[in-house]
């Protein structure tokens, strides 16, 4: 069976053994980039919280070449499935399920991180939106 991708209220879907998970193309094109990028910051950490973990192609992807650290997805309520049909279909044993995380609305989850990544986010988020997301990232 071939891959199927179609596009639904602008999200992509990747029907890839029948899961339909969500696809960002960006992400596959940048992914090893932003690797390259994250593997001499975080050689020395242990728990990365990912903020706006979007389809969790990049949780996947960093989980599986950054096996020492445990990486905490996290993502507003409607775009958990989507990650979880990555990580199902992964078997990471570092890579954790998502846990609620709205940059707007505090408290932020009490999640114990060393690193916190984000791709993505600040480019489609108000002004105000980046300014509660760094003060969030202070707070841990």
């Amino acid at each position: 069976m071939g891959i199927i991708i179609y596009r639904k209220n602008g999200v992509n879907f990747h029907d890839h053994l029948n899961t339909m998970k969500p696809f960002s193309a960006a992400c596959e094109r940048n992914q090893s980039h932003i690797l390259a990028a994250l593997q001499p910051v975080l050689g020395d950490r242990k728990h990365v919280l990912e903020i706006a973990s979007g389809t969790g192609q990049h949780a996947v992807f960093f989980g599986k070449n950054l096996p020492h650290l445990t990486w905490q997805t996290s993502e507003l309520p409607q775009n958990h499935a989507g990650i979880a049909m990555w990580l199902a279909e992964a078997q990471l044993p570092n890579v954790l399920l998502p846990v609620v995380l709205d940059i707007h609305v505090d408290p932020w989850p009490d999640i114990t991180a060393d690193a916190i990544f984000n791709a993505n986010t600040v480019h489609i988020v108000s002004w105000a939106g980046v300014e509660r997301m760094f003060a969030g990232i202070d707070k841990h």
